[in-house]
């Protein structure tokens, strides 16, 4: 068993067989040296206090680092988090970037090619914002053709009626310059052509009937289909061909049913010819059928007495769909004069006249008028400015050829 205690003086028989020891040194130098070494011993916790707080510091500023880092990306978060996708782009682009240094030739193919894709969507960009606005535009007044225009072209007018069948609406057709004789064949091609509804008119063009040359340059025949349906609705076929070919050097219209001379209409009888009037003493209105189709000039259904009674009447409101004044209100005029062919109209100081399309218009319906009073000029004395649209209102001015050019 293993002993426990040591009895004293076995202790000192121990200690007097060690080998002895002499120490050289003096009284001095041994203080010397316990000095110094409780010196050293001074120094050694004021280094182990400063190890500590660097320590310290040195991990606070990690745990504030790292806070911060996650703080901010769940800021970012909140707006939108980054996901494994996009950060597999980052490292996608971060490692095409690197290949890119090293193929400068790939790397401008692909600027080219994003610069490409970039410009095609901004362009449909661009369509699909102007689109909306397009669809919703309001389409401008269609204005007339005058002499100027018909230098290297002719014109074609049908007579269409409205969307409701009220009223015959005017639209003209510039043509390249044809000789008179092919005028018919020109007016059977473009009856054939014509899509009125983007006009907001009747579906009415072609006819079931077959025009050709009467007996003279002046003449047109219209030979009918037996029982055609236009026979039953006479009225309306009569005024919108009245209206076509007045716009023609054709006077006279005759009639045949299945190549035989005549044609019995349901309420104009049985006829063999019609006149073309040129001259009906009508006023002018405005038709528009909504805000997507252009605004046409449109003839009254009935004529006037005198030319100012026409005049007034281009002002009044018609309790019908889609036809509203073409003379505004506040454009007055002091007094009406004639001179040969020359009707000459004095305005008044209050007259209410701008470089607008609301006064072309204006002054367009007022030239038409006169021309269904037979005047070939108009004179506008007192006129508040000098030009509105290619009108020069200190000239006379030709009453237009045909109104409502389409194209």
């Amino acid at each position: 068993m293993r002993r426990t205690r040591w009895k004293e003086n076995e202790i000192e028989d121990m200690l007097r067989e060690l080998p002895k020891l002499k120490d050289d040194r003096t009284k001095a130098e041994v203080f010397a040296r316990i000095h110094e070494k409780k010196r050293k011993k001074h120094w050694i916790p004021l280094i182990a206090g400063v190890a500590s707080l660097f320590l310290m510091v040195v991990l606070a500023s990690s745990i504030i680092i790292d806070k911060k880092g996650t703080t901010s990306q769940e800021g970012s978060g909140s707006s939108g988090k980054l996901s494994i996708s996009e950060n597999k782009e980052m490292a996608d682009l971060e490692q095409q970037d690197a290949s890119n240094k090293e193929n400068p030739s790939e790397d401008k193919q692909y600027n080219q090619e994003f610069s490409s894709k970039q410009a095609e969507i901004e362009s449909k960009d661009k369509v699909s914002e102007m689109e909306p606005r397009k669809r919703g535009k309001e389409k401008t007044f269609a204005q007339a053709i005058y002499q100027d225009d018909l230098k290297n072209a002719s014109i074609i007018t049908m007579g269409v009626p409205d969307d409701q069948m009220n009223f015959i609406v005017p639209i003209s057709i510039k043509l390249k310059h044809y000789d008179e004789s092919d005028t018919l064949n020109q007016l059977v091609n473009q009856m054939s052509e014509i899509d009125e509804e983007q006009y907001g008119l009747s579906d009415y063009f072609p006819l079931d009937i077959k025009i050709s040359q009467g007996n003279d340059m002046t003449t047109a025949n219209i030979d009918f289909q037996e029982k055609s349906q236009l026979l039953d609705e006479d009225t309306l076929f009569l005024h919108s061909m009245e209206e076509t070919l007045s716009y023609t050097n054709i006077e006279k219209m005759t009639f045949s049913t299945g190549g035989k001379q005549g044609a019995m209409f349901a309420h104009a009888g049985y006829l063999k010819e019609e006149d073309i009037p040129h001259q009906k003493n009508r006023t002018y209105l405005l038709y528009q059928r909504d805000k997507t189709s252009p605004r046409f000039l449109v003839p009254s259904n009935m004529g006037y007495q005198d030319f100012e009674e026409a005049l007034q009447a281009g002002k009044g409101e018609a309790d019908i769909e889609g036809i509203s004044p073409a003379i505004p209100h506040d454009l007055k005029w002091e007094r009406i004069s004639s001179d040969g062919d020359l009707v000459i109209i004095q305005l008044s100081d209050q007259a209410a006249i701008e470089n607008n399309e609301e006064s072309l218009q204006a002054l367009e319906a007022i030239l038409f008028i006169a021309k269904d009073f037979g005047f070939e000029k108009v004179k506008f004395e007192n006129a508040p400015i000098e030009e509105v649209g290619q009108l020069n209102l200190t000239e006379d001015i030709s009453v237009p050829k045909a109104p409502n050019q389409v194209n």
